[in-house]
């Protein structure tokens, strides 16, 4: 497992990144979950050997939720906390903060939950097989280079980020798969990546998927 985390470490710094992946996690008034959350992340990315970074990013939090993460930073060295300008505007400011290679852009109440899809999004990203991996309804997981440069100023939070996140790819020509909500993680090759708003479009299934953004 060392040696393994050791290789993924190697291939991050040699393209420009100090880490694999980096977890862009926004909070409001999370305390009951954002402490299971930070925790369930950190040991999920650990067993799989990844080098990591955890950004804890507050949108305007009035509860107990910074107590809790400070209770965890000797557990989970990799958490790094920010601050949001307001709400809708963790997932901007966590990229733009970002080190990995790639970034996982989900909030606290799904990060408590199943992280199936995960692994099979990351490798589809790392591999270059696609530019984003969209779990519908769950997370997203980037480039953090091609992404962060069509996500200044995007505003929004769960299902609504992830759908105006992939308008902005599939309109650069960056290639998205996008997966269902399903828990397992299967290998092998990536359904064709899409291109294209109609295809986007055709792969959510919704035909009111970019009303209002």
């Amino acid at each position: 497992m060392r040696a393994a985390r050791l290789l993924l470490f190697r291939r991050a710094m040699q393209s420009g990144a100090r880490f694999d992946v980096s977890v862009i996690l926004p909070f409001g008034d999370d305390e009951d979950l954002i402490g299971a959350a930070i925790l369930h992340v950190a040991t999920h990315l650990r067993e799989l050997g990844l080098a990591f970074e955890i950004l804890a990013i507050d949108e305007d939090s009035g509860d107990n939720s910074h107590a809790i993460i400070a209770l965890l930073r000797a557990q989970v060295p990799e958490l790094r906390v920010s601050h949001a300008p307001g709400r809708g505007r963790g997932f901007d400011c966590g990229i733009a903060r970002a080190q990995g290679h790639a970034v996982w852009l989900i909030e606290p109440a799904l990060a408590a939950q199943s992280l199936g899809g995960f692994t099979r999004a990351f490798e589809h990203v790392r591999t270059d097989a696609c530019d984003a991996a969209v779990v519908r309804g769950r997370f997203t997981v980037a480039h953090r280079v091609r992404a962060m440069a069509v996500v200044a100023g995007l505003r929004g939070t769960g299902d609504v980020y992830y759908r105006r996140l992939a308008k902005r790819l599939a309109a650069k020509g960056l290639r998205l798969d996008l997966g269902g909500a399903g828990g397992t993680e299967k290998a092998g090759a990536p359904r064709r990546a899409l291109t294209g708003v109609a295809r986007l479009r055709a792969a959510f299934g919704r035909r009111k998927l970019f009303e209002n953004t």
